[in-house]
C-alpha cells in the first residue's frame, strides 16, 4: 500500500501513463457517478475526484481501506467484494478498473460483471486497464526471468479472452485500446509496431458499456 501510495503521490512514469490511458477510457463528466473497483490505496478514486465526479473506491482488503481513508479522509472508500456489492440498483453511471482484473479468475470476473450489470444505469460504462499476458516483458515474468511476477496476477487475459467474457456477461465492448510502455527504447518499437504485433501493446485498454434489456448468463 505504502509503495502504490508514493507512486501516485510522486507521479511515477508508471502511474501517469496509467492514469491518462484512464483518463481517455472513462471520459468523466461533472456529476457522473463512479465506481473504483479495487481501489487499493485510492489513487484512481483521489484523481477521478478532481473532475467534479461522485467517485466511491471499493475494495475487499481492509488494510487497502484503512490506508485510503488515511491519504484521502474526504473521500468514500467501502471494505467490498466485487462479487457482492454493497449498492442499490442504478447506483454508477461508470465503473472503473484500473489493474485489477488480473487479479480476478473467471469466476470472481463474471460475478464481477453480473454485479455491475445490477449497479451500473443500463447504458453505463465500465473501463478497464490490464497487462497484456503477451507482451514481452509480461512473457519473462511468467518464467520469472529478470523480473518476477507477481504472484496475484491469477487472470491475465489477452483482449480476445476479455471481450469474450465482457460479451457473455452482457456488456457490448465499444472501445479496444492498448498503451505502449515507459520505457524509452522499447516504446519507440512499441509505437511503431503495435498497431499490427499484438505483443508489443503493453497495456489493454477496454470500455464496454452494459447492453440494455438483457439478462447475462448464468442470472
Amino acid at each position: 500500500m505504502e509503495a502504490m501510495a508514493s507512486a501516485y503521490v510522486e507521479r511515477t512514469p508508471w502511474t501517469r501513463l496509467r492514469l491518462e490511458a484512464l483518463y481517455a477510457l472513462v471520459e468523466p463528466q461533472p456529476e457522473d457517478r463512479i465506481l473504483d473497483l479495487g481501489c487499493a490505496a485510492g489513487a484512481l478514486t483521489d484523481f477521478f475526484s478532481g473532475f467534479g465526479v461522485a467517485v466511491v473506491g471499493v475494495d475487499a482488503s481492509p488494510a487497502a481501506i484503512a490506508k485510503a481513508r488515511e491519504l484521502f479522509p474526504q473521500l468514500e472508500f467501502v471494505e467490498a467484494d466485487v462479487r457482492q456489492l454493497p449498492f442499490p440498483d442504478d447506483s454508477f453511471d461508470k465503473a472503473v478498473a484500473g489493474d485489477l482484473v488480473e487479479h480476478l479468475d473467471d469466476e470472481t470476473f463474471r460475478a464481477m460483471l453480473r454485479e455491475l450489470r445490477r449497479v451500473l444505469v443500463p447504458g453505463g460504462t465500465l473501463s478497464i486497464y490490464t497487462p497484456n499476458p503477451r507482451h514481452p516483458i509480461e512473457r519473462l515474468k511468467a518464467r520469472n526471468l529478470i523480473l518476477a511476477q507477481n504472484p496475484t496476477h491469477i487472470g491475465l487475459r489477452t483482449s480476445s479472452e476479455l471481450e469474450r467474457l465482457l460479451g457473455e456477461e452482457g456488456f457490448s465492448v465499444e472501445r479496444l485500446d492498448w498503451k505502449p510502455s515507459f520505457f524509452r527504447g522499447l516504446r519507440v518499437i512499441e509505437r511503431a509496431l503495435g498497431p499490427h504485433v499484438e505483443s508489443l501493446r503493453y497495456r489493454l485498454c477496454i470500455r464496454a458499456s452494459a447492453k440494455e434489456g438483457q439478462t447475462p448468463r448464468g442470472v
